[in-house]
């Protein structure tokens, strides 16, 4: 979100502006997050973070309101700094908050999900079905996903370091809009893909994104790690597999459903990739038929 200052809506000063919503503070303690027309996200923002009160890991849900026609939620205000900020300024923290970011995803992915969420693999077969890519690349992907598990844990749908607070307290998770429910997988897979490939600074200037590009593989293999080792403790005993057995099909499936985003700068990477994953899965397919 760019930073502002007017009061554009009349109900408070403009804190920041985004694709889908603009954000007004009211008073010293909370927010107004108001979507634009057409933008129907605080539905399942507001079943997210209804399900997360108590937690200590996403911003309390005050009430649901309507603002002219637009609708919005007063919000718990979050204080401090979004964590992509913090490792472009301080990257000696990298690891820190690495950490941090795997520890929090866990704690939501225990939260189990509203029922009303969309299920992440309905979601990501409707994204796939529109995304630009050749047709055996848009079949090789929908049939992958037809095989993976549903679920019933809280995923965010776009959790990245820009959507996680570092407060003095700890760690908060923004920005839920995207919310579905499904396996811990199939959102751990989507964060991976965001921080190994996206370009989540798309006009910083070149030494920035430099910066970033660099320390982009030692913060991906941090919070690979921390999340692989809190999952396991997290499944123990709950009937749920403690290794991560689809991650690799998972991050797949997010490579189609990402190419629907019309990043252009994104999509010959991951077109690519996707390319790669469907030669190796017949490669694979023909050596298992040899046998």
């Amino acid at each position: 979100m760019t930073d502002a200052t007017r009061d554009d809506a009349g109900i408070g000063v403009l804190l920041g502006s985004g694709r889908e919503a603009e954000v007004y503070a009211r008073g010293n303690d909370a927010v107004v997050k108001l979507y634009r027309t057409g933008q129907h996200g605080h539905h399942a923002e507001a079943l997210a973070l209804t399900s997360l009160a108590g937690h200590r890991v996403a911003p309390g849900l005050v009430e649901v309101i309507d603002h002219d026609g637009r609708p919005g939620l007063v919000l718990e205000r979050v204080i401090g700094t979004d964590m992509l900020d913090l490792l472009q300024r301080r990257p000696w923290r990298m690891r820190t908050l690495a950490r941090a970011l795997a520890d929090a995803h866990v704690v939501v992915q225990g939260v189990r999900a509203p029922a009303e969420l969309p299920d992440v693999r309905q979601v990501l077969a409707t994204r796939i079905e529109a995304a630009a890519v050749p047709r055996e690349l848009r079949g090789f992907a929908l049939r992958l996903l037809d095989g993976l598990p549903s679920g019933d844990r809280l995923c965010h749908g776009d959790y990245h370091p820009g959507n996680v607070m570092v407060t003095a307290d700890g760690v908060s998770v923004i920005d839920w809009p995207n919310a579905a429910r499904g396996v811990p997988e199939a959102d751990h897979a989507r964060a991976l893909l965001l921080m190994r490939w996206a370009d989540p600074m798309p006009d910083a200037p070149l030494a920035t994104r430099a910066v970033v590009a660099g320390g982009r593989s030692l913060l991906v293999r941090g919070y690979a790690h921390r999340y692989a080792r809190a999952h396991r403790r997290q499944t123990q005993g709950r009937g749920s597999p403690a290794r991560l057995q689809h991650l690799e099909s998972w991050l797949v499936v997010h490579l189609a459903a990402r190419l629907s985003e019309g990043i252009d700068a994104e999509q010959p990477l991951l077109t690519d990739l996707l390319g790669r994953a469907r030669r190796k899965d017949h490669a694979v397919g023909g050596q298992r038929s040899s046998q």
